[in-house]
Formats: structure tokens, sequence, C-alpha cells
């Protein structure tokens, strides 16, 4: 977009007072102004006349920046298949690694509650506090 000028002083301190209508700061000036090449014009009807030779333009600037949007968000697809894929294969990884290290350290087995093993049997502080819980075991 190309900021209008005051067609009557080539001025450039405009005030926009609604849609694509400017007032001249500096003369006092009223005109329309094109909104994409910034042309001046007296009358709304000459601007409205005026736009059409743009809407061509405009539609193929258009047309162009939806295809440059489109190849980005491909790409951008692309990209997350990638980053997706990797993380699977880490996540398979992890398995492997997790499954390795359980079976090379398995839990120790043990041994049944009841059953005390065989350096506290004998264990003189036991047998007292046995004695004290008035308990067997």
């Amino acid at each position: 977009m190309v900021s209008p000028k005051c067609p009557k002083c080539g001025g450039s301190d405009l005030r926009r007072v609604k849609g694509s209508r400017y007032l001249c700061r500096g003369c006092g000036y009223e005109f329309y102004a094109c909104p994409v090449c910034g042309e001046a014009f007296e009358q709304k009807w000459q601007l409205a006349s005026h736009m059409r030779k743009h809407r061509g333009v405009e539609e193929r600037e258009m047309v162009e920046e939806l295809r440059t949007l489109r190849s980005l968000l491909e790409e951008a697809l692309a990209g997350q298949k990638l980053i997706l894929a990797k993380l699977g294969e880490l996540l398979e990884m992890q398995k492997k690694v997790l499954e390795l290290l359980s079976s090379a350290n398995p839990t120790p087995a043990r041994e049944p509650p009841g059953e005390l093993p065989g350096f506290l049997r004998d264990n003189p502080w036991l047998r007292m506090l046995k004695e004290r819980a008035g308990g067997e075991g």
C-alpha cells in the first residue's frame, strides 16, 4: 500500500476521515485516495471507477500469496511428520533399553514372611524384642 499525498499541495500531513477519504492538514483539501496506489480523486465515484483497474492485479497477488502460504504449510507439515517419526524411534529405543535393564537386573527373590535370614535368627536383641511383645516368630 502506498501512502497518499495531497493532490493540491503535495503534502503528506493527512488525516483519514473515513474509509478512503482524507483531509490534508496543510491546505484543508478533502479527497479520496486509492488504497492500492495512492492516486487521489475528488469524487467517490472516480475512485470506484479507478479501482476496477486494480481488480485483476489484487486477485493475482492474492492467488500468489495463497500459493506461497500453501507451500510454507506443506513444508511445516513435512517437518512435523519428521519430528513425530523421530519421536517414535526414540520411544522404541527407550522401550528396548528398559527391557534390557530389567532382564539384566532381575528383582531379588524375597524370603517368605515369618522366616528370618540366618544371621538374624540367633540375634539376642531380636529374641528380647519377641519376649517383650509376647509373641513367637
